[in-house]
């Protein structure tokens, strides 16, 4: 009896272990497979050594100079998560989203003059990574002159697709991928699976074949007044080719590249130049995305593969136990006749 009840409770743990590394794989870590909300990135710097880029001066008598320079690019993104807010949402954003505060400071890597400035917010879904409908979104680019800024107006874009995150468990398929100069998401193209800095990544690639894009009236008249006089007016073309490679497990893009260019076409004059760069994330980033993703893959793969492996297997080998266990009791006390018993009785005698 007392194998028999050992060998019951050893068989219960075992398929107890192998239920827990179900739940583990299947429902538990799934239903945590999302972005802090804590979370705060790193910075991101992107540098460009050899760049041509418009930059406006201000003289020593007060007056504005507009020149295509050519120098080292410096851009750092810096994200601020907007707890307050997020807490606030309601409906399907509630407890689901992220909201971000995003600043963007473009430098001169030689002088360390400040070529742009600028503001965003933007709610992500803290599965997918993508941006999702919030009215609190927007987009401000710092002007020269300081009378002339407002602050992010709620609601003057309208985000989608793909901006800082990919989506837990990524797979290799097209996304839509976020395009600030035309405040558009275009495909981005799953192109190849490596290693990329010390962890496995997918490669994907957006191509923004050349067109024309939009430029506010004021931006146009002051390029034209200083780098195409004789012409009342101009369009720009732009181009770009984005390269992202992306930890598929956390969905964080641990490297990224970038080639753009930009070109003024006046009515008078030959093309102008405004803007080629080719960006790419600086060695501090590098590392600091490396180790964050490194982290959150080792997180993943313990909780939702090898801790549940282990689990399903310790369960396997504890029920064959039980199993035994029991059986060998049952075994033992089955009846067997004595020698005495299997003797036919001797005939009695008269």
């Amino acid at each position: 009896m007392k194998r028999r009840l050992t060998g019951a409770t050893v068989f219960g743990l075992g398929i107890l272990c192998v239920l827990l590394a179900g739940a583990l794989a299947w429902i538990i870590v799934p239903s945590q497979r999302k972005v802090p909300l804590d979370l705060v990135p790193p910075d991101v710097v992107v540098e460009g050594p050899n760049a041509s880029f418009v930059q406006a001066k201000s003289l020593p008598d007060g007056t504005l100079q507009v020149v295509v320079e050519n120098a080292g690019l410096r851009t750092t993104t810096g994200i601020k998560p907007d707890f307050a807010a997020a807490a606030e949402l309601t409906g399907d954003l509630a407890d689901n989203t992220l909201i971000w505060n995003v600043y963007h400071a473009t430098d001169r890597t030689d002088t360390g003059e400040a070529i742009n400035r600028s503001e965003s917010r933007v709610a992500l879904d803290r599965v997918s990574g993508a941006a999702v409908p919030w009215e609190g979104q927007c987009h401000n680019e710092t002007k020269e002159d300081p009378a002339q800024n407002i602050a992010c107006t709620p609601g003057n874009v309208q985000f989608e697709g793909q901006l800082y995150l990919f989506p837990f468990g990524t797979e290799k398929t097209t996304y839509q991928y976020w395009d600030s100069a035309l405040e558009d998401a275009l495909p981005i193209e799953y192109e190849a699976e490596e290693n990329f800095h010390g962890l496995p990544a997918y490669r994907f690639v957006q191509q923004v074949p050349q067109q024309v894009i939009e430029m506010d009236e004021q931006t146009l008249d002051v390029l034209l007044g200083f780098l195409a006089p004789g012409a009342t007016t101009a369009t720009v073309n732009y181009q770009a080719t984005r390269t992202l490679w992306v930890e598929p497990e956390t969905g964080a893009i641990i490297g990224y590249r970038e080639q753009q260019h930009r070109e003024l076409l006046p009515n008078a004059g030959g093309p102008v130049v405004i803007f080629d760069a080719d960006l790419q994330y600086d060695e501090a980033t590098l590392d600091a995305v490396h180790d964050q993703a490194a982290s959150g893959r080792t997180q993943l793969l313990l909780l939702g593969f090898w801790l549940p492996l282990g689990l399903a297997l310790l369960g396997v080998l504890l029920a064959v136990a039980g199993y035994l266990i029991a059986r060998g009791g049952r075994t033992r006390r089955t009846h067997t006749p004595s020698h005495a018993e299997s003797e036919p009785s001797p005939v009695p005698q008269t």
